[in-house]
């Protein structure tokens, strides 16, 4: 909003500076840091391209989320114009693939091809590194794929192939579906997935909100893991690894889009109640379509002025 402080150079450098180090190796496991936490932060797109565009520049976010099967009309390939902006919207961007989403196990061709297709590795090399193009394999398996064992072998093959195409870039494990109905222990449990886990460069997270007053902590009261129960997870299955929120949202229709926003702020810089594995985040989602999926999660370009308010008054 008019009169909010950007970050300063200072600012900005200490977030560059601590995601370039974490996208290259874990960060040093024990090693303490006190609020506010530099981490790396941004809107993921479902629908509403310019509307994300916008939430980005408010945010002055440096991370963002797209995924290969939906954001435009119809295939990014058709787009490229769009792609090429996206690319050089953030510092990082991930890129999650369709194949391995839900009901599927993941497929290695089907995600190579994804990739390929989509041109957002392709384009992203050239605008800012092929390191900081970050691969997300597969979305909430756990909700209708029974057999944890083959969706880990099939995660760790498509791993092998999509370094093998596309060098440089880093790749995010799949996120399990925090929702307890859905067996997330069962497969943090799986040894099959949990080493093909380990292979990634990040480990990817879920968490959600239900209260109206936008609380996290209390998810248990709605059958689903915490993010503090999450973070413990991967800190046990994958010790030192980075980890990054690639789903997060406050639910409730109870808050505005920019209190939303602040509160994500909040959490991600400056509770020190976040495990210090969390690399970064992006939060569930700019989705302008009223008859489009979950849109009573969208914060628009309103949620990202909530959160830079949030990181203004925290000196960020």
């Amino acid at each position: 909003m008019a009169g909010e402080k950007q970050y300063s150079r200072r600012a900005m450098g200490k977030l560059a500076a601590g995601a370039i180090a974490a996208a290259g190796v874990a960060s040093l496991p024990g090693q303490a840091s006190a609020a506010p936490h530099y981490r790396a932060h941004g809107p993921l797109l479902t629908d509403g391209y310019q509307t994300w565009l916008d939430a980005i520049t408010n945010q002055a976010a440096n991370l963002a989320k797209v995924v290969t099967g939906w954001g435009m009309p119809g295939p990014w390939a058709n787009y490229p114009d769009h792609v090429w902006t996206a690319c050089g919207a953030t510092n990082f961007l991930i890129v999650r693939t369709v194949t391995g989403d839900t009901d599927n196990v993941i497929d290695p061709n089907r995600a190579v091809a994804e990739i390929r297709d989509s041109r957002f590795f392709e384009y992203k090399k050239i605008r800012s590194g092929a390191d900081k193009c970050i691969i997300e394999l597969g979305n909430e398996p756990n909700i209708r794929v029974a057999d944890p064992w083959v969706y880990g072998y099939n995660l760790s093959v498509t791993i092998d192939r999509i370094r093998e195409t596309f060098p440089g870039a880093k790749i995010c494990g799949t996120a399990l579906s925090p929702n307890k109905g859905t067996n997330p222990d069962t497969w943090y449990a799986n040894p099959n997935f949990v080493d093909a886990v380990k292979k990634c460069d990040f480990v990817g997270v879920h968490f959600y909100s239900n209260p109206d007053d936008g609380s996290f902590t209390r998810q248990g009261s709605y059958n689903e893991l915490t993010y503090a129960e999450t973070l413990s997870r991967c800190a046990s299955k994958w010790p030192g690894k980075p980890v990054i929120a690639t789903e997060y949202s406050i639910r409730t229709t109870a808050l505005t889009p920019y209190q939303k926003g602040y509160k994500y702020g909040n959490l991600i810089h400056f509770d020190d109640s976040v495990a210090g594995s969390l690399w970064g985040a992006t939060y569930y989602h700019v989705q302008t379509n009223p008859g489009g999926v979950d849109y009573h999660e969208n914060v628009g370009s309103e949620g990202a002025r909530g959160y830079r308010k949030r990181l203004s008054e925290g000196g960020l």
